[in-house]
């Protein structure tokens, strides 16, 4: 026998005063007027404050009843403001965590309706419970089990690797995780095979090999011949491979594999390729028989897929 539903949850008599008076724009904007810092208020344009309801921005968070949730326009820019009427004896220990959530759903969602830039989005709670002062902290910070720590290092700017600028002497100085990171630096350029051979020949794959474990190594060596794509000829992935193979004899089997597999790759992609070119001729050909008889060139190009370029050279 199946359970029956739930009842949802009825509210309070105080939530329900709370969003009534918030839904009367004047008493809304005299509650910003007196609680929030006057310097901020002098950047809001109250006279745009707008209760959102089912609007799109708050699609899939979990806002509870007694929330209000507004827009505002800050310095000419869409903002939003989050409410709280908190009352509960026991109050909310994690309530800063809990906006800072709110607060992420709401900058996700606007964003997703094609924004570009996040939004101004301010928490504020009207506290009326049991014990007096408000007995948790509103930082964030406190939320954490090592608080300075987390005011010093974390939600902070992250921590950009930008390989693009280091030096590959400095790469080297990076322990095990060097490999992949010049051959992340180096395998969008003309000359990988260049780069690739001393990185085979500084006898750091070797290092990889006894300190990682095999696996890992296969990985790497993989990797080095995936990145040049259709940039090396069938001898210069040899000559790699034979590379690889001279550091770890004892895998020599495993790494000429590769060979085999990136040849049978090559043929399946020349065939698609070929398969592709041919596709391309048969879409000239019947966009020159289309302009023979005189149709349209929008209506070439949505039969074909061809360019209006493409069609306007013929």
């Amino acid at each position: 026998m199946s359970k029956p539903p739930k009842s949802k949850k009825q509210p309070k008599p105080y939530d329900t005063l709370f969003r009534r008076s918030l839904q009367e724009k004047k008493v809304a904007t005299d509650l910003l007027r007196s609680h929030l810092p006057a310097e901020l208020v002098a950047e809001m344009d109250l006279s745009t404050l707008t209760l959102l309801n089912n609007d799109p921005v708050l699609q899939g968070l979990d806002i509870v009843y007694a929330d209000c949730v507004y827009s505002c326009t800050i310095r000419e820019k869409l903002g939003y403001i989050v409410t709280l009427c908190e009352h509960q004896s026991t109050a909310h220990k994690m309530m800063a965590f809990r906006f800072l959530q709110y607060i992420v759903g709401i900058m996700g969602n606007h964003i997703r309706q094609g924004h570009e830039k996040l939004p101004i989005v301010l928490p504020i709670v009207l506290y009326h419970g049991k014990s007096s002062p408000y007995p948790y902290s509103t930082e964030i910070w406190d939320c954490f089990e090592l608080p300075d720590l987390a005011k010093q290092w974390a939600l902070k700017a992250f921590q950009l690797i930008d390989l693009t600028v280091m030096s590959d002497e400095e790469i080297q100085k990076h322990g095990l995780s060097s490999a992949m990171e010049f051959i992340f630096k180096h395998c969008r350029k003309r000359d990988a095979l260049h780069w690739l051979k001393q990185l085979i020949n500084s006898e750091k794959l070797r290092i990889i090999y006894s300190e990682v474990g095999r696996l890992y190594f296969l990985d790497i060596s993989h990797s080095m011949q995936e990145v040049s794509g259709d940039k090396w000829s069938a001898k210069d992935r040899d000559e790699f491979l034979q590379l690889l193979a001279d550091v770890i004899p004892e895998e020599r089997e495993a790494i000429m594999t590769f060979a085999q597999q990136f040849r049978q790759e090559g043929l399946q992609q020349g065939l698609q390729q070929g398969l592709q070119q041919g596709e391309h001729r048969k879409a000239f050909e019947i966009a020159k028989k289309m302009l023979a008889k005189g149709a349209d060139i929008s209506d070439i190009e949505e039969l074909t897929e061809l360019s209006y370029e493409e069609i306007a050279s013929l």
